[in-house]
């Protein structure tokens, strides 16, 4: 069992993500901003998060770029269906840069969210 943080503003998405991932015996917190998600990180420790790109008004791009240094030790997954202004090849070489270990594009099926997990577990291990 892994404690996962979801930084997801979609409250359907962050349930469909929170849905598989608990049936796979995880335990879920849930941040629906990037000052939410600070204040998780900052109160406890997570084997992985995800983190949508696109959260309302704010990027979660530039969370992580802001915000690696203080959580390097938590791999970071990053969730993107593209936007305005971002293709995906863009959006993955920003993730990259800035430490994430995975991108997931929307739409992905549940085995390709749990093969992401497998491997920020496994990052985060070594």
């Amino acid at each position: 069992m892994a404690k996962i943080l979801l930084i997801e503003d979609d409250k359907a998405v962050a349930d469909s993500l929170s849905f598989v991932l608990r049936r796979n015996d995880h335990e879920i917190s849930h941040a629906a901003n990037t000052h939410a998600a600070k204040q998780e990180l900052g109160s406890s420790s997570f084997d992985c998060a995800f983190i949508d790109v696109w959260l309302g008004d704010e990027d979660g791009l530039e969370f992580l770029a802001d915000n690696a240094a203080l959580f390097s030790a938590t791999p970071f997954i990053v969730i993107s269906g593209g936007g305005p202004g971002r293709t995906l090849e863009n959006v993955t070489a920003r993730a990259d840069a800035y430490g994430a270990v995975r991108m997931l594009y929307k739409p992905f099926e549940d085995s390709e969210l749990l093969d992401a997990l497998s491997q920020a577990l496994k990052a985060s291990a070594n």
